[in-house]
């Protein structure tokens, strides 16, 4: 069993639960192989000004970011493996989404893949491209959410 656990902490951003749901039952099928039997991931849609507060204290970086995720990986009491948290900036992701000519949409389910793959233990920062090449594959696999495809 697998549960997404989601917290909506800004009013701008309404429905994006169902957004995201839709999207991970589609994107769980394709990276099945990676994920334990039975787990959950907690995600919070928050503020700019909450992300920020979260990248200063946990990251030491003092700046609006898009996408924060929170690598746990305990068991909890019911055996589900604690995956994490991902913390979205509804407004940044907004703005992204405008400045690339992408939906809305289309924009948070980038971010919250990109964040489970963060919970997976991915990360482009140190992996020689390998989480980026992934997203890719992961996007151009998932074509009905996303209309800007990778090459």
């Amino acid at each position: 069993m697998s549960e997404l656990d989601f917290s909506i902490n800004t009013s701008d951003c309404k429905n994006i639960d169902e957004v995201i749901s839709e999207f991970w039952e589609s994107l769980k099928k394709e990276i099945s192989h990676l994920l334990p039997d039975r787990f959950l991931i907690e995600v919070s849609i928050v503020s700019d000004e909450e992300i920020r507060r979260l990248n200063k204290d946990y990251r030491g970086k003092d700046y609006v970011t898009d996408v924060l995720s929170f690598e746990d990986g305990d068991t909890l009491p019911d055996g589900r493996v604690f995956l994490g948290s991902i913390a979205i900036a509804c407004e940044r992701a907004k703005k992204q989404a405008e400045e690339i000519g992408n939906s809305f949409e289309e924009e948070l389910r980038f971010l919250f893949m990109h964040g489970v793959l963060h919970l997976l233990g991915f990360d482009h920062e140190t992996d020689n491209g390998g989480m980026l090449n992934l997203q890719k594959v992961l996007k151009n696999k998932l074509k009905p959410f996303f209309t800007i495809l990778e090459e």
